[in-house]
């Protein structure tokens, strides 16, 4: 292992994070917010000061005499789980610095929170409201960065052993889209990335008339994180065209890249046969639709408030009023978006229980969504079908098979192996959480188990709101600091799906 350089890597991420601290710094200057801009110059002086220092002391062990990078797999493994991490830290100086939060977990906890686009947060609503602008732009600026990933802009600048670095920020995407040069690949997914993002911010400006807020949310869209200016969410503007919106942007941040790079090479006709070839895409088309109408039909019969005027609950008499919100919360749920026009808590039962199995399952691998990805668990159940083929004609060949070809017997492997993990992991983790002293707000008092539980599972799945206390009208702030520290640590696991973290506590990997 080079950890020299590792490090020039590192300090190259903390360079090129320190040069994406001073956009908010404008913003601030342009609000006039002294505190905000004077946290953000100063945030980007540390952060380029560190990264300066890693640069120049490794760059010996780094650079060869023909001027490419000296990296391999190994180094690049390392600094795409390091990098995270030191980027949820460099992040969290902003919120600290300009006095918005004097707790350093608080300020590491929002910052591993946005780069990992989870969404969840340890702001009350009306700290939410009172943000000063750069601050808030910030806080989504960080979903936007950790969207396409800190590792894969840099891809852009070390081709050199770049496609280790990134099959692991993106593990699912296909073959084609990295059979071209990995420099050609990333350029074209971060052009996809920015033209979209620009799209979505022109739209969203037409109908609400913000450009503000238009910036805001177009962040958290396409990142699938989920950071909104209002503590309301996109209740706030009460406009189905605003939600119309951000539901089609959400849907095409949840779908795997490639189908985008394979847009860039062959147009639309090419983009939209491999879409429509990909069972996964399909599936999660599939499941989007007809989960929306399962639980719209639940609400209108359900019915909320029921017209009642005295009631706090939704009214869901109306069958249109239903399909919207349901469409909304299951597009925003299944791509970890996090967005909300409902607080779901309040829903009946058995819609909060599929909208967490949702999240679990997640959007497609290789987009920006977070969750187990849907192409695991086709996996996994054909395997499972596979088994019973076996047991019933256990002199029969039987292959797992996948959009026409068979998949090899490791890959069926590494699918149990990362389901086995994640299901380790939650149990464990939702074990230690509810043994802290967690103490939630009043009226949840007896809800420990169900907060712990659903706590762990958004933030392994990067979904930002979970069920009870920690549901889309609450926030993390009564958690232990314990609690989030560790919260913070799954957010960054489950974003890189668990390996690439995992594997830095393997003593034998950092050995020569």
């Amino acid at each position: 292992m080079n950890i020299r350089a590792v490090g020039w890597l590192l300090g190259c991420v903390l360079l090129l994070l320190a040069g994406f601290m001073l956009v908010p710094a404008v913003v601030s200057a342009w609000f006039r917010e002294q505190a905000a801009f004077e946290g953000c110059i100063g945030s980007a002086l540390v952060t380029a000061i560190a990264g300066g220092f890693f640069t120049v002391t490794c760059r010996d062990a780094t650079i060869t005499e023909e001027g490419r990078v000296d990296y391999f797999r190994r180094e690049g493994l390392a600094a795409v789980g390091l990098s995270w991490m030191l980027a949820a830290l460099a992040g969290s100086m902003p919120f600290l610095f300009s006095g918005v939060m004097t707790s350093p977990v608080d300020a590491f906890f929002e910052s591993a929170s946005g780069f990992t686009t989870t969404g969840a947060t340890i702001l009350t609503p009306d700290a939410i409201d009172g943000l000063p602008r750069g601050i808030a732009f910030w806080r989504s600026f960080t979903h936007w960065l950790g969207g396409i990933g800190i590792v894969l802009v840099f891809v852009l600048l070390f081709p050199a052993g770049g496609r280790s670095l990134f099959r692991s920020e993106v593990p699912g995407i296909s073959r084609e889209a990295v059979q071209q040069r990995v420099r050609d690949s990333a350029l074209g997914l971060v052009r996809i990335y920015v033209v979209l993002t620009l799209v979505e911010v022109l739209a969203l400006w037409i109908v609400q008339r913000d450009l503000f807020d238009a910036f805001i949310h177009a962040f958290g869209t396409l990142a699938t994180g989920g950071f909104s200016s209002h503590s309301s969410s996109v209740l706030y503007y009460s406009s189905w065209k605003v939600e119309l919106i951000l539901v089609v942007f959400m849907f095409a941040a949840g779908i795997n890249f490639a189908v985008y790079d394979i847009f860039l090479r062959q147009g639309l006709r090419g983009a939209w046969r491999a879409a429509c070839g990909s069972s996964e895409i399909r599936a999660y088309a599939g499941l989007i639709v007809g989960s929306t109408l399962l639980i719209a039909v639940i609400l209108w019969f359900w019915g909320g408030s029921n017209g009642n005027p005295e009631s706090d609950l939704p009214n869901y008499t109306s069958l249109t009023k239903s399909l919207r919100d349901s469409l909304f919360t299951v597009v925003s749920v299944q791509t970890s978006t996090g967005f909300g026009t409902e607080d779901f808590n309040r829903w009946p039962d058995v819609c909060r229980i599929l909208l967490m199995v949702l999240a679990i399952c997640g959007a497609c691998a290789g987009s920006t969504g977070g969750g187990m990805k849907v192409v695991r668990f086709l996996i996994l159940a054909k395997a499972a079908l596979q088994g019973v083929r076996n047991f019933a004609r256990p002199r029969a060949i039987h292959s797992v098979r996948l959009d026409g070809g068979s998949l090899p017997d490791g890959t069926v492997g590494m699918v149990m192996s990362y389901c086995g993990l994640w299901f380790l992991v939650f149990i464990v983790g939702t074990l230690i959480i509810a043994g802290m002293d967690i103490r939630p707000p009043a009226g949840f008092e007896d809800q420990v188990p169900l907060i712990a539980a659903t706590s762990v599972l958004a933030s392994l799945n990067n979904i930002g709101p979970g069920l009870a206390a920690v549901g889309p009208a609450g926030n993390f702030a009564f958690m232990p600091e314990a609690a989030k520290l560790l919260l913070s640590f799954f957010m960054i696991l489950g974003r890189l799906e668990f390996y690439a973290v995992v594997i830095l506590f393997v003593p034998r990997f950092w050995r020569s």
